[in-house]
């Protein structure tokens, strides 16, 4: 249970530094660097986020294991997919065709880059700590 609660409070964390940003990329860095240039001016900011709420996150509910590191990655990316897909549904209108065709074009291969990051990072901060400690 300890995981799937990490991984829901790492979602949190995560979207909520998303849900703020977004605004930010949409009317001021997409209009002047476009569409790539503003994901990837958000990607600076997000990124270490992602780092600092993974790692806080799996401190906190002391989830310990590669194992478990990756379960709490896969909750908190089934949640935050779910979240990316209803608000592209709601928000703009689009369709779940229409949310996935979009990561063929270089913003979202950008979006799929991070949210893949997203998903592995309790994992990766456990083994580069593992390295660092041998």
């Amino acid at each position: 249970m300890r995981v799937w609660k990490a991984g829901a409070a790492y979602f949190g964390l995560v979207f909520a530094a998303g849900f703020l940003l977004g605004p930010v990329r949409e009317f001021w860095a997409i209009p002047m660097f476009g569409a790539t240039g503003g994901l990837l001016l958000e990607a600076v900011v997000i990124v270490p986020v992602i780092v600092l709420a993974a790692r806080w996150c799996a401190d906190r509910f002391s989830v310990e294991g590669t194992g478990e590191r990756l379960r709490m990655g896969a909750a908190a990316f089934v949640l935050l997919l779910a979240a990316e897909l209803a608000g592209s549904m709601l928000l703009r209108g689009m369709s779940v065709g229409a949310y996935f065709m979009r990561f063929g074009s270089a913003p979202g291969a950008i979006s799929l880059a991070l949210f893949v990051l997203f998903a592995a990072m309790p994992a990766v901060i456990r083994i580069f700590d593992r390295a660092r400690d041998a």
